[in-house]
């Protein structure tokens, strides 16, 4: 006579191997799908590098409130952004580069950054040449 347990352990395996299947089967698909909603994200205009408007840093100040240096064809403006509305802080119309070597901007870069410019350039040239 045959054990029953003997009978029990190959179907195990089985239905083991069927549920990894699955699960990868699963995970594939999972990934695929992020990867094409990347890329058609991507194209249609979303925060890119490639194009007329790049994103150079940003810095939060509140949860919907944030400080973002745009370089925009070749112009370089401080915005400031909230959920309601846009501001133009500053244009920046130095002739040296601004360097961002990491994404991690140092604390006092933006506030250094808004001290020299507002020292150096008369207030009523800070974006309002519409």
């Amino acid at each position: 006579m045959t054990d029953p347990a003997t009978v029990a352990a190959p179907e195990l395996w089985i239905s083991l191997l069927k549920s990894m299947a699955m699960l990868f089967v699963v995970l594939g698909v999972l990934i695929a799908t992020l990867y094409f909603m990347k890329r058609i994200f991507l194209n249609r205009g979303g925060v890119t590098d490639r194009g007329l408007i790049k994103i150079l840093a940003t810095s939060y100040v509140a949860p919907k409130e944030r400080i973002m240096l745009v370089d925009v064809m070749g112009e370089k403006l401080l915005l400031g952004v909230t959920s309601q509305n846009i501001n133009c802080l500053a244009k920046i119309e130095s002739d040296r580069e601004i360097e961002i070597t990491n994404s991690n901007v140092p604390n006092g870069f933006f506030k250094n950054l808004l001290k020299g410019k507002m020292a150096s350039t008369p207030s009523e040239t800070i974006c309002k040449d519409t």
